[in-house]
């Protein structure tokens, strides 16, 4: 009777998971995880499906990890499923403190990750490819505005360099700590006084010749990988170094949890475009400066050769002032001339330098640390008289 019993007791505990399994595995093979749908595949190309209790394609399911639920005590943790409640056929990734893209066979590579409790950037242990990049600028997101000071000088502190990258360094860059992850020999389970550790050494998977044939497919595909990577960490690249540029601009750089260093690019177009227009203001103002000069010393605007210019200009018996490289300049003399000099003024008509010329064609060679930098006015004084004049752009 109690046998009897007993049977009876297993058949109505059976029948009940029948009736209300929420795991089933159809005919043609496919499983499905929640209310039990038909027809909606009938081509069979999923292996698995998981169907919500919401809406009429029984939208809203989820795939959950670890501790999920307890929505009061912040229990969304991490799952996957339907962005939303309705048929949105969104894809809906959600980790609660972050998550990690990670790649080859061992998965301490990481390739991407979100930790917020660590860094407040979704960081990439990659390049990244994209046709365009839109970065969030409205006004009524900022605060604290302030226009920018000096950016041509702050900028003339930062020196642009040529470089490859270390590829043991970044690799040592994208490992995560080990002990988050499972080893790839052992599985063992933490029983006292029970040894239940599974053996996966590669030679366990080697059992048939496609299992070998896959392995030896992967070791290729990985070695490809890894020269195609080689090659791009190898590749000349130019930018700056973060070290240099916290000196300078410690707002355009941030170091991560691991101590490596970013850039803030996108923040020196600013200066850039401040720089430019700072450089154009000098630019117009020289212009009327050298305007002013020009009249003050009697000598014609359109008299004035450009310094860009090394056009020879024919001898006349009268005296020339040629352009040269650097803040030098050719000059050739006329047969009577008895004394020459070489005056040079700067934009203010302040003189600079005077040369007294010996011979009757040369080079006035000048150093441009006898000058320093900007736009000139060389004027050729023969016998006392103006002979000639050149308007000379001096750079570094």
């Amino acid at each position: 009777m109690k046998l009897k019993t007993f049977f009876s007791f297993i058949l109505l505990i059976c029948v009940n998971l029948s009736i209300n399994a929420q795991l089933k595995v159809l005919q043609n093979g496919r499983v499905q995880a929640g209310p039990v749908v038909t027809g909606d595949d009938p081509y069979n190309a999923t292996s698995m499906q998981i169907y919500g209790n919401t809406g009429t394609m029984r939208t809203g399911s989820k795939l959950s990890f670890g501790d999920f639920g307890r929505y009061d005590h912040l229990g969304w943790n991490v799952f996957a499923g339907e962005y939303g409640t309705t048929d949105t056929d969104q894809l809906w990734l959600h980790g609660k403190l972050g998550f990690y893209l990670t790649s080859t066979g061992n998965a301490t590579n990481v390739v991407a990750y979100y930790n917020p409790s660590a860094n407040s950037n979704f960081v990439f242990n990659t390049n990244l490819r994209v046709n365009g990049i839109n970065i969030s600028s409205d006004a009524r997101l900022k605060e604290n505005i302030k226009p920018l000071q000096n950016p041509l000088n702050m900028l003339s502190l930062v020196n642009g360099v040529s470089y490859t990258y270390s590829l043991s360094a970044i690799k040592e860059a994208r490992k995560q700590d080990e002990s988050k992850f499972v080893s790839d020999a052992t599985v063992a389970t933490p029983q006292a006084g029970i040894d239940n550790t599974v053996n996966t050494a590669a030679s366990d998977f080697a059992s048939s010749a496609d299992t070998a044939e896959k392995m030896n497919r992967d070791k290729q595909v990985q070695a490809e990988i890894d020269r195609k990577e080689a090659a791009e960490a190898n590749r000349k690249r130019i930018g700056f170094l973060a070290q240099d540029i916290q000196k300078v601009l410690p707002e355009l750089v941030q170091t991560d949890e691991n101590g490596v260093m970013s850039i803030d690019y996108i923040g020196f177009i600013p200066l850039i475009v401040e720089s430019l227009k700072e450089m154009q203001n000098t630019i117009a103002e020289q212009d009327e400066q050298i305007k002013h000069l020009s009249e003050k010393l009697g000598v014609e605007t359109k008299g004035l050769r450009s310094s860009t210019s090394n056009e020879e200009i024919n001898m006349d018996g009268n005296g020339k002032l040629f352009n040269a490289d650097g803040a030098s300049v050719r000059y050739s003399l006329p047969a009577d001339c008895m004394q020459a000099n070489l005056h040079i003024f700067d934009i203010t008509g302040k003189i600079v330098k005077e040369i007294k010329l010996d011979t009757a064609a040369d080079f006035a060679n000048i150093h441009n640390s006898e000058t320093g930098f900007g736009t000139f006015i060389y004027t050729l004084i023969i016998d006392g008289r103006k002979a000639d004049t050149l308007k000379k752009y001096v750079s570094r």
